[in-house]
């Protein structure tokens, strides 16, 4: 369980669907998109007889269940080989062996998963292995060469849908990889620090008929409604021309799905969002991140301020429900700049916010993070908090800071249950998702008013107690929170959805 809704997992689907190639039978136990307890996942597994490997699937957030899970297999069966892969086990290797597990692969798993499968049942030498990491038989951990990153996305086979069942039943996003990695390089990113492990080429693409061939499937399959997953849908080859081709194929086969994606403010122009559109793109996330051009530059992001203005009103001209991606306090920044960014989010306040707090993440393996640890400015954090911190510099934003904090911390279930069926959209029909969209938007607003009144509060008066006017805020504001919360539950109640995520544990 974590604090979004579960969907589907693809790095699973993309894994039995290698191994099913080389004649591997293959169980997917989703224990998120099914909801399962550990012992329940445990349970699952215990049934299988005499597996070759057990593969654990993490993120860097459920770093704790997967260790659990390991201690609790291992116990039982000391003798199974577990193998762990994905954004924990790559950034925290040794940590993951130290805590029971056998085989760590990093970064990219396919080929390496049919390699070491390989291996596994011939019993021959892990060295012959790349891209992973083990233990030899006196206890030294051995790390292999990583293996190169898949040049041609088309070789691969579709991922398997074993549990699309479950994920129609539930209203819950089909998810769709039309490519991977991304040539941005913002300091913060842990997708960049997680491709650039291996060698290949920063960002892969689909060709469009493969792409499209994959969403005709789903559509013969009853979907609807998919989620893109790529970290930007335009990057690298992908110009207008593309869009129009993507566009058009989609229009050739008669294909009417609803499509959400994420796509990059200096990638868009007018004709790449009326094509999109044409194909079914409804609505996308756009990593805005800042309303400061200084703030821009710390992040390392290619967009300037006047990209990320032209990307919102072209986004608006063509009716697209944005979702912005936003990072409102870092190390360094200003009370000038928060006094920017404010007029920024007021100005472009039809976009959809998580909250107007937000706060640069230092994710292991980043840009940031490497520099914060190089500068002695880093907060270490152990691999199952994988929390790290740092200090902001301006003690008057740090005021704001914790203000701002507290005020969201007091709401952040509901900001997160009403923008859940948007930015993880949920196969409801889009005048449905329209509605939620309404009371996301007074939510912000209200966020707006708050922002304000401590920049002004702030401003006559660097002493004052921000967190006071917050407690009376908070107190002043119930009955406007109440009542979202009460009609943002009457339209799940109305559209049969479930709402399971956890609170925000980074919050």
């Amino acid at each position: 369980k974590t604090h979004r809704t579960s969907e589907e997992n693809l790095g699973l689907g993309y894994l039995k669907a290698v191994l099913v190639e080389a004649n591997y039978n293959v169980k997917i136990i989703d224990g998120w998109l099914n909801e399962l307890t550990v012992d329940e996942v445990y349970n699952q597994i215990m049934e299988v007889e005499n597996p070759l490997f057990v593969g654990l699937s993490s993120y860097m957030s459920n770093t704790l269940p997967a260790i659990n899970l390991i201690n609790k297999l291992k116990q039982t069966n000391p003798q199974l080989t577990i193998v762990c892969g994905g954004f924990g086990p790559t950034f925290y290797p040794i940590e993951h062996l130290n805590n029971g597990a056998d085989i760590v692969v990093r970064g990219e798993g396919e080929k390496v998963i049919v390699n070491l499968a390989k291996c596994l049942e011939a019993k021959s030498d892990l060295l012959n292995v790349k891209g992973i990491y083990y233990k030899d038989s006196q206890g030294k951990i051995i790390q292999t060469e990583l293996e190169p990153l898949v040049d041609d996305l088309d070789i691969l086979p579709f991922p398997s849908r074993d549990t699309l069942n479950v994920v129609l039943d539930k209203k819950s996003t089909v998810d769709i990889l039309t490519a991977r990695g991304c040539s941005g390089n913002c300091q913060f990113c842990s997708v960049i620090a997680f491709f650039r492990l291996n060698k290949g080429k920063v960002w892969r693409t689909r060709s469009i008929k493969n792409i499209v061939d994959e969403i005709e499937s789903l559509y013969k399959q009853g979907v609807r409604h998919i989620k893109v997953v790529d970290d930007s849908f335009v990057d690298g080859i992908r110009d207008e021309q593309w869009c129009q081709e993507f566009a058009d194929e989609i229009n050739k086969r008669n294909i009417k799905v609803q499509l959400r994606g994420q796509i990059r403010a200096d990638k868009i122009t007018d004709k790449i969002l009326y094509h999109l559109k044409r194909a079914g793109f409804f609505s996308f996330a756009c990593g805005i991140e800042n309303g400061s051009e200084t703030a821009l530059k710390r992040m390392n992001k290619k967009a300037t301020i006047e990209d990320n203005k032209r990307a919102l009103e072209l986004f608006k001209k063509h009716d697209y429900i944005v979702q912005m991606g936003y990072i409102l306090f870092d190390k360094d920044t200003t009370l000038q700049e928060l006094e920017e960014n404010y007029e920024f989010l007021k100005k472009h306040d039809f976009t959809v916010t998580k909250g107007i707090f937000s706060e640069m993440y230092s994710a292991e393996g980043t840009q940031l993070t490497n520099q914060l640890r190089s500068s002695n400015e880093l907060i270490e954090s152990d691999f199952i908090n994988n929390n790290n911190k740092y200090i902001i510099v301006d003690e008057t934003v740090r005021k704001v800071y914790d203000a701002l904090k507290y005020w969201h911390k007091n709401h952040s279930e509901i900001y997160d249950k009403t923008i859940d069926p948007i930015t993880a959209p949920k196969a409801i029909p889009l005048e449905e998702i329209r509605r939620f969209y309404e009371y996301a938007l007074k939510l912000k607003n209200k966020d707006l008013e708050i922002f304000k009144l401590l920049l002004e509060t702030i401003n006559e008066d660097k002493n004052a107690n921000l967190m006071a006017i917050i407690e009376e805020q908070i107190n002043h504001n119930q009955k406007f929170y109440e009542c979202i919360e009460e009609e943002v539950n009457r339209l799940y109640e109305q559209n049969e959805l479930k709402y399971n995520a956890s609170k925000n544990p980074f919050i």
